[in-house]
């Protein structure tokens, strides 16, 4: 299999626009067209982590973290970036990252930590949509089926349905201004609802094949709204429990030897909310909402004071500890592969 046949794979489920605007994701290096000769799957793109993989022959390293996160002045080996980078291109070594796509998306990170924890039901805490336009296009009746077809190849997708469209009758009517004489013509109006861009697109087909010399369309916003996914998640136990008994779960669940905790175990919990990675800018939205208890990582000391004085307890179970499911999530798609599939090793240590 082809690197870009595989990256196609991943992004149909984590698409990438569901990413942040600040994230860096996709093939950051390598050469998409190559067949995979193994891949590796890691946090990040540590030396040691590309070293292995030139060891074990593998051209691919997928990781969560982006290898290249901001602006890059030069590429050298005097520095770690520029000697990762350079080791990459030497041995032809593809690194493909998904962040915060991965995190958002319906079956990413956040929705596999609530699984670990056994919640059925939970609610993103930060959706992201994507507005709906709808394009309608005038066609002469005897080009319906071929205007159709050709939405078709798109394979539109709309909330779990594909290819949706409407027809309804029209009535043309025009004048040639030279020749002064009017026409009136039986139409028909195909309109199909989509995402601006694929719809664009769409439409640059329709008038390379559409019989009239001017196509009469009309594209606008509509009231719709596609959901993208989001980050975090918000979930309500059954019953309050006290935080003390709830901790003890969460180390089961997750395989944690230790959690930082902020606020009293005896305190009782209901709703809760899980962010992987480093979450602490939720805090104000958390408290909104009534939240009584944060799973997260990376919490500081004034991000802790400030949850105690607002009434949200804390359970910072670790950065590293909230993602290293990552490479669970990511190895199932690539069962199939012919290849060896290598996983990584963890950075720190419970000592």
């Amino acid at each position: 299999m082809k690197i870009k046949t595989l990256i196609k794979r991943l992004e149909k489920k984590f698409p990438k626009n569901i990413a942040e605007s600040w994230d860096n994701i996709g093939l950051l290096v390598g050469d998409e067209s190559r067949e995979i000769t193994g891949v590796q799957i890691s946090l990040d793109a540590t030396e040691e982590v590309i070293d292995h993989a030139i060891e074990v022959g593998a051209n691919l390293i997928i990781t969560h973290h982006p290898i290249i996160f901001s602006g890059i002045k030069n590429v050298t080996s005097k520095n770690l970036i520029g000697r990762k980078l350079l080791k990459l291109i030497e041995n032809k070594i593809a690194v493909y990252s998904m962040h915060t796509n991965l995190d958002s998306a319906e079956d990413g990170l956040n929705q596999y930590i609530c699984e670990k924890l056994g919640v059925k039901t939970s609610k993103i805490l930060d959706e992201k949509y994507i507005d709906m336009y709808l394009l309608s296009v005038y066609v002469d009746i005897e080009f319906e089926d071929r205007l159709k077809s050709k939405g078709e190849e798109f394979g539109l997708e709309y909330n779990g349905y594909k290819n949706v469209y409407y027809t309804s009758d029209s009535i043309e009517n025009f004048e040639k201004v030279e020749e002064k004489e009017k026409f009136r013509n039986k139409n028909k109006k195909i309109s199909i609802l989509g995402e601006k861009g694929k719809l664009s697109n769409l439409l640059n087909e329709i008038k390379k094949i559409h019989p009239y010399d001017e196509v009469a369309y009309e594209m606008i916003k509509t009231e719709n709204k596609i959901s993208l996914g989001g980050l975090g998640r918000i979930y309500s136990l059954s019953e309050g429990v006290e935080l003390g008994s709830y901790l003890e779960t969460v180390k089961e669940k997750l395989s944690l030897n230790n959690v930082r905790v902020v606020g009293e175990l005896d305190k009782k919990i209901k709703k809760i909310a899980v962010v992987n990675g480093g979450g602490a800018s939720f805090l104000g939205k958390l408290e909104k909402i009534g939240v009584d208890l944060f799973i997260t990582g990376d919490i500081k000391y004034h991000e802790a004071l400030d949850a105690r004085e607002i009434g949200i307890s804390i359970f910072d179970v670790g950065h590293y500890e909230s993602e290293y499911f990552f490479t669970d999530i990511i190895e199932k798609y690539c069962d199939d592969l012919e290849v060896e599939i290598y996983n990584d090793q963890p950075v720190f240590k419970s000592l």
